[in-house]
């Protein structure tokens, strides 16, 4: 039931923009502030967020993104009671 609940919660997150998550304010601020580089090596600006970029982090950072979304669905958990 966690991975339904965590599944749930990214949709939520990126809400409206679930077929194209890139374009999610909120995710595009999470991925800048988390640190993400461009290919030159200088910190990604949420502005300059695509597609190969969000696909590149799911890639390289699936550990990082299942325990996001694991905290992320036990707070939706916790507010219910």
């Amino acid at each position: 039931m966690l991975w339904v609940r965590m599944v749930a919660t990214a949709v939520r997150l990126v809400w409206p923009d679930v077929l194209r998550p890139w374009r999610s304010p909120l995710l595009r601020w999470r991925l800048e502030t988390f640190g993400i580089l461009d290919e030159e090596g200088r910190p990604l600006a949420a502005s300059s967020m695509t597609p190969r970029v969000l696909f590149r982090f799911v890639r390289s950072h699936p550990r990082q993104l299942v325990q996001f979304l694991r905290w992320a669905a036990s707070l939706k958990q916790m507010s219910r009671g």
